[in-house]
């Protein structure tokens, strides 16, 4: 991640509660969303099957200009003991294992810019999910940017059920928004705070759609400086392939 630009900060406008200036306008991606009722028996959302060989594949985007990063593929290998899934970001980067105790807690997160190591699981989407549901959870984590132990803590909502339209096709999904506060391991990145949205789609065992982005404060504690802006990125579905049998 790097300190955002005044041009960045416009774009983002209000998105974090940060005054809108003028010009600049944030990109989504070109994909839609719409309230829907929930699909029948899908509340509480049902646990998926997953299978080794399953597959998504997901375009990325930068939503401060709607250039697109890249293109990840993300495909499961192993169920037992953990979930094991290979992440391949394409580009000639390494390859990365991501870890999940079940279908909905993750144990090491690589959606973001560096990989987290949980101590313990976390919710990505709450077990037994419906819309109006909310949970805090609190674990701790390590990186590859640090030795220490970190603190990590979150809120999630769900939303509601709308129909998404992405490369992939149209879904009928459960919105689920995540609000982070945590430590960075960069020490002079102050009460970093992070917001993070998915679409879940039971259709396709994962979600369809995600955005993720932060801001913080650069220096020391008690600084006067203003929040500066990670990254914003949002993931759009543009493939998935079920395992074979």
């Amino acid at each position: 991640m790097t300190h955002i630009d005044l041009r960045r900060r416009r774009a983002l406008g209000g998105l974090l509660g940060l005054p809108v200036l003028a010009g600049g306008a944030l990109s989504t991606g070109c994909a839609s969303s719409a309230a829907v009722p929930a699909p029948a028996g899908a509340e509480p959302l049902p646990v998926p099957k997953l299978g080794v060989g399953d597959r998504w594949r997901y375009r990325l985007i930068d939503r401060y200009n709607g250039a697109v990063l890249g293109e990840t593929t993300v495909e499961v290998v192993a169920i037992t003991p953990d979930i094991s899934l290979r992440v391949d970001p394409g580009g000639g980067r390494p390859v990365l294992e991501e870890r999940w105790a079940d279908p909905w807690t993750v144990l090491i997160d690589t959606t973001y810019d560096f990989p987290l190591l949980f101590e313990t699981p976390v919710p990505v989407v709450p077990p037994g999910a419906r819309a109006g549901q909310g949970i805090t959870t609190a674990s701790r984590y390590r990186s590859e940017r640090s030795s220490s132990v970190l603190g990590w803590q979150q809120r999630l909502r769900v939303v509601g059920w709308e129909r998404v339209q992405v490369p992939a096709g149209t879904f009928e999904a459960l919105r689920i928004e995540r609000f982070v506060t945590y430590q960075h391991p960069d020490v002079f990145r102050y009460a970093p705070e992070r917001t993070d949205t998915l679409w879940y789609a039971p259709q396709v065992r994962r979600w369809v759609a995600r955005e993720w982005t932060g801001s913080y404060l650069p220096g020391a504690p008690g600084g006067r400086a203003s929040r500066a802006l990670e990254d914003s990125v949002r993931w759009e579905l543009t493939g998935w392939q079920p395992a074979p049998g």
